[in-house]
C-alpha cells in the first residue's frame, strides 16, 4: 500500500513536471512557429534575373519585357562571365520604367542589383531609384533612393519598402542616371507584397 501511494505521488509529480516543461517550452516554440510564418509571409509579384533572356535582347523594345526606356533609353541583356543581365546604354539622362497593378494600401518591396561603370569621377555613376503612383499632376512619390557615388563596376543590392496609398491601384518603378559616359547594368529585379 505504502509503495502504491508513493507510485500514485511519483507519477503525479512526474505529469506536473510534463505539464510544466509543455508550458515552458511548447507553447513558445510554437508561438514562435506560427509567429514566423506570418512574419515572413510574403507573396512574388514579379522577379526577374535574365538567365533566361537571349542575349542582345532589347529590354525596352515593344513586346519584350514591358519595361520603358524613357528619353529614347535603350537596355539590353547582356553576358557577364556566368551571369546575364540588362545593361543601359552610355547616353545622358537614362531611364528604365516598369509598371505594376498592385492592391491599395497594401506594402511591397522593390529589391534590384545595380552596377555603374564608366572612366570618369564617382559622381557620374549616381543613380536614383523611385516608387511613384499616379500620373501627371496627381503624381505621388511613395519611396526614392539616392545610390551616391557607387565604387566603379561593383554590384549594389537595393531594397526599397513602400505602401501604396488607398485610391491606387498601380505602381511605377523608376531607376534614372543623369551623367553621360556611364553604363548601368541591373540584376535580380523582384517585386514582394508583403
Amino acid at each position: 500500500m505504502l509503495q502504491a501511494r508513493h507510485t500514485i505521488l511519483i507519477v503525479g509529480l512526474y505529469s506536473k513536471q510534463i505539464i510544466a516543461f509543455m508550458k515552458f517550452f511548447y507553447l513558445p516554440v510554437l508561438f514562435i512557429m506560427v509567429f514566423s510564418c506570418f512574419a515572413t509571409a510574403q507573396e512574388l509579384v514579379y522577379e526577374l534575373d535574365f538567365e533566361n533572356q537571349t542575349v542582345g535582347t532589347e529590354i525596352t523594345k515593344r513586346n519584350t519585357l514591358q519595361f520603358q526606356g524613357w528619353n529614347k533609353s535603350v537596355w539590353t541583356v547582356k553576358q557577364e562571365e556566368a551571369n546575364k543581365v540588362a545593361t543601359s546604354t552610355t547616353q545622358a539622362k537614362v531611364f528604365l520604367i516598369k509598371s505594376f497593378d498592385v492592391i491599395p494600401g497594401n506594402r511591397y518591396r522593390w529589391t534590384v542589383e545595380t552596377k555603374v561603370v564608366n572612366n570618369g569621377p564617382a559622381w557620374k555613376r549616381t543613380h536614383v531609384l523611385t516608387v511613384v503612383c499616379g500620373k501627371g499632376d496627381e503624381s505621388q512619390q511613395l519611396v526614392k533612393e539616392n545610390i551616391a557615388e557607387p565604387k566603379n563596376g561593383t554590384w549594389t543590392s537595393s531594397s526599397l519598402n513602400f505602401t501604396v496609398p488607398q485610391n491606387k491601384s498601380e505602381v511605377t518603378l523608376q531607376l534614372f542616371r543623369f551623367a553621360e559616359g556611364t553604363e548601368v547594368s541591373i540584376d535580380n529585379y523582384k517585386l514582394d507584397k508583403l
